[in-house]
């Protein structure tokens, strides 16, 4: 999709169709008064007639008949006002370049129109690039849905170039983590994701280091190396780095890269089963966020670490109360062999930690308990460090991707413990989200650190929530990018 400003008056703009947006009670304003006067008021009409109520996903398509040079004019809902955040605005435009393409449009313009000031910008064009994923991409012999080759941007005014491509970049990375998250699992595997960042690495000149089975053992990596017993494809642990400053922080964004989880030996229900292909959103996420992080050239010193392997039943799969010992020390008890996103993480942070990582955010579908806490619209997080959450939680509101802190309670920790080892990896009985968290979090050494656990909000299994669509949603991407742009700086 090409993003272009367009400075020519509404009335006067040439597409497919002039897009309108339109809260919840509002009625027309500026430009687009201009609009519905060459168009006899019908536009107006219908806001006071309540034909069109300006609902979030509601549309109205007008033709224009000539008397504008666009073709048609679309009336999309925002919603009321006071629910008009980051992420239903961008679901917004999200679902407006989705009609678009029903209707086969080509170029469609979108006309700033009031709640959407000028800093609407961002959210705008990501949304509407964010509605260009096909998640069907493998079917035959579907309908074809089109695709919108060109979004004119009307009344957001001049000289915002660099924005407009920070924003498309954003947008883009999102739904690239989407693929990579739909992608099936005989497709996308541990070797496959480091390809992927092969790739990455090979794009923008990034250090990038690749360990496989023997390198995890030299490095004594039994964690990751447990999970991966019971497949046949064998782990990777990858790293990039993109050096875009030395001797401040050193920003560490850590993936759990679970290619398929069958659960084990402690077997997953098969009913749900055919979703855990997914189970590698962590790793779209952050080598996805790396890829635009090192486009741009932010100057901060950024790696991004991918635990990847399968978690499968076989001859040598590791056991319900097997001991295992991490790659820092500290022992393990695997009390359920589908916790295995925490032990690989747990592996993957140590790694990071070897290599000077400062601050570490881990991105993980991590528990079904973040569903029944929060549900699929926002992301359940934990954090050991307030600034480094303050930066993350300015980020997930920059990038209309929703955060929600969950607290740290020492009387938890006592959960944690094994009768026969340092740590256990489930059976807490309580709180699982907030405990899955602090497992990992005994493994950053004390640096500053925030647990993002995407299990809910990077697959929405449940009805389209409005702006919360069914499928994959890169959850966690532009967290990433916005993140380190806010952490450029001098350390404290």
């Amino acid at each position: 999709m090409r993003v272009v400003p367009v400075a020519t008056a509404a009335d006067a703009v040439a597409a497919d169709a002039l897009a309108i947006g339109v809260a919840q009670g509002d009625r027309l304003s500026g430009d687009a008064i201009e609009v519905d006067r060459a168009l006899d008021g019908v536009l107006g009409s219908m806001l006071s007639t309540s034909e069109f109520a300006g609902r979030l996903d509601e549309f109205q398509v007008v033709p224009a008949n000539g008397r504008i040079t666009a073709r048609r004019v679309i009336l999309y809902g925002l919603g009321p006002r006071g629910d008009l955040d980051g992420q239903r605005l961008r679901g917004a435009h999200q679902a407006l370049v989705r009609a678009a393409r029903a209707k086969h449009l080509k170029t469609l313009a979108v006309l700033r129109h009031d709640p959407i000031g000028p800093e609407g910008l961002q959210a705008v064009i990501e949304g509407c690039v964010m509605g260009t994923f096909e998640k069907r991409s493998r079917q035959t012999g579907t309908p074809d849905r089109g695709a919108v080759d060109e979004l004119q941007l009307v009344g957001f005014g001049d000289g915002r170039d660099a924005e407009i491509t920070l924003a498309q970049q954003a947008g883009e990375a999102t739904n690239h983590a989407r693929e990579l998250q739909n992608m099936p699992a005989n497709e996308l595997t541990p070797q496959g994701l480091a390809e992927e960042a092969m790739r990455i690495a090979q794009r923008h000149g990034l250090e990038v280091e690749v360990l496989g089975p023997q390198e995890l053992r030299d490095g004594h990596y039994h964690l990751l190396l447990g999970v991966a017993a019971g497949s046949a494809l064998p782990p990777r642990l990858i790293r990039l780095r993109h050096r875009g400053a030395t001797g401040g922080r050193v920003l560490a964004l850590i993936g759990k890269g679970i290619t398929f989880d069958s659960g084990g030996i402690s077997l997953k229900d098969p009913a749900g089963m055919s979703k855990m292909k997914a189970d590698m959103a962590g790793a779209a996420a952050v080598l996805s966020a790396i890829d635009v992080i090192a486009a741009r050239k932010v100057p901060l010193d950024v790696m991004a670490v991918v635990a990847a392997t399968e978690n499968m039943v076989g001859p040598a799969a590791q056991r319900p109360g097997d001991v295992v010992v991490s790659a820092n020390g500290k022992t393990v008890e695997v009390l359920n062999t589908d916790a295995e996103g925490r032990l690989v993480l747990a592996d993957a942070i140590t790694h990071a930690v070897q290599h000077g990582a400062t601050h570490i955010i881990d991105l993980a579908t991590l528990t079904g308990a973040a569903a029944i806490a929060i549900g699929h619209a926002g992301t359940a997080a934990v954090a050991n460090d307030d600034e480094l959450w303050g930066w993350v939680d300015e980020a997930a509101r920059r990038a209309g991707d929703r955060v929600w802190r969950l607290p740290i309670y020492a009387d938890y920790k006592v959960l944690l413990r094994s009768t026969i080892a340092d740590l256990r990896n489930s059976e807490y009985g309580e709180a699982g989200t907030i405990l899955g968290g602090m497992f990992i979090g005994e493994f950053v050494e004390g640096r500053p650190w925030v647990h993002l656990d995407i299990a809910a909000s990077s697959w929405n299994t449940n009805v389209e929530l409005t702006s919360i669509f069914r499928g994959p949603s890169g959850a966690g991407t532009r967290i990433c990018i916005e993140l380190a742009q806010l952490m450029v700086g001098p350390t404290r």
